[in-house]
């Protein structure tokens, strides 16, 4: 398996006037695989490195939904799946509810996770395809709405682009 990314700042040309540290990326052999590094390498003009700085550079949110259980729905095929009334189908807004009362997509229904526990979802049906959704792609909202859901048992897919996606390609919305 290649070993983890890094990036390595060295001097460009040591009989150049220093001009600060060119970075150029390497690996590192000896970092643990499962933990991607940046190693910062000071390096005076002409002289061997100096200090080693490791620091942790795996994203703090994970962009990628909840790992493989969670699929995500194209806005295109959303709407399409709405126009044919394609049976078992729920969609999720995940926002506050004020911000559902404002704007929400054709018949969803508003649970943000918070919300989500056995009791609250007691009389959602447990066949059918939830949609979730939050404002945009960098919304965390849908995300743990769809987590929770999918704890309890739901099959749960989250809208790609949020809200966002979904106005900018022209589709329809509706208020309380």
């Amino acid at each position: 398996m290649p070993s983890a990314p890094v990036l390595v700042a060295i001097s460009s040309d040591p009989r150049a006037e220093p001009s600060g540290p060119t970075l150029v990326a390497v690996p590192v052999t000896s970092a643990p695989q499962q933990m991607p590094l940046l190693h910062a390498v000071a390096v005076a003009s002409g002289e061997a490195p100096s200090a080693h700085v490791l620091i942790q550079t795996q994203p703090t949110a994970r962009i990628h939904w909840i790992g493989s259980f969670v699929k995500d729905r194209h806005p295109a095929d959303l709407y399409a799946d709405l126009v044919a009334g394609t049976p078992d189908l729920v969609i999720v807004d995940a926002r506050y509810p004020e911000s559902y009362a404002v704007e929400h997509l054709p018949g969803a229904i508003n649970l943000p996770a918070r919300d989500i526990d056995e009791t609250g979802t007691a009389n959602l049906c447990r066949d059918a395809e939830y949609v979730v959704y939050c404002w945009n792609a960098s919304c965390h909202a849908s995300t743990k709405t769809a987590q929770r859901l999918t704890a309890l048992g739901f099959k749960v897919k989250e809208l790609h682009g949020g809200l966002h996606d979904w106005k900018k390609q022209g589709y329809p919305t509706e208020r309380t």
